[in-house]
């Protein structure tokens, strides 16, 4: 449990830092929806532009068997890297976006 409580503070840490950065480059809400019971984090935003409104999922994150799932990233940086290089090791870290028989080639975890 100690494990999966130092992957969700280094989550949340990165997750937060990141928001801030985002909400004071945009005009428009980042926010983080997080359930820390099933250990879920998500970043949204949320904007109009015009009469044009954009809206959606950024990245969502979980916390499944011991290991790290990146279930979706649509951000430039990447966030494997990033927690990567805050202490959660490569092989705890499932880019769970590829299909399991490409996760190989990666060089995180399968699953």
């Amino acid at each position: 449990m100690e494990k999966i409580a130092q992957y969700q503070a280094i989550i949340k840490k990165i997750l937060d830092d990141y928001i801030l950065t985002m909400q004071s480059n945009l005009d428009e809400e980042i926010y983080l929806v997080e359930d820390p019971n099933k250990m879920n984090y998500l970043i949204y935003h949320n904007a109009w532009k015009h009469d044009s409104r954009s809206y959606g999922c950024i990245l969502h994150v979980r916390i499944k068997n011991e290991k790290v799932y990146i279930e979706y990233d649509g951000t430039d940086e990447g966030f494997a890297d990033v927690f990567a290089e805050s202490g959660i090791p490569r092989k705890d870290i499932v880019l769970a976006f590829h299909a399991p028989a490409k996760r190989s080639y990666t060089g995180f975890a399968v699953a």
